[in-house]
């Protein structure tokens, strides 16, 4: 099972190879907005997480999503799921 540390690194690798720049200073409280990160980038960077974790997250589950802990208790409440 992943810790929410681990979850928020697989997030900043992950964000760095989908927008090709590094996130150095990402926590669960940084905003995805405030990270530079657009909503296609987000798209992506989710899609490659659900692949990597062999989950699926909803597109309902994404709309509430504002800071990377959010996401982090999606893909959580997921894994849980699966």
């Amino acid at each position: 099972m992943k810790t929410q540390q681990d979850l928020i690194l697989l997030f900043k690798r992950v964000a760095t190879e989908v927008d090709k720049r590094e996130f150095p200073e990402v926590t669960g409280e940084s905003n995805i907005s405030d990270l530079g990160v657009d909503s296609l980038s987000m798209m992506q960077i989710v899609g490659e997480m659900e692949l990597r974790l062999n989950i699926m997250i909803p597109d309902e589950d994404l709309v509430e999503l504002v800071t990377v802990g959010d996401l982090v208790k999606v893909v959580m409440r997921r894994m849980e799921g699966s």
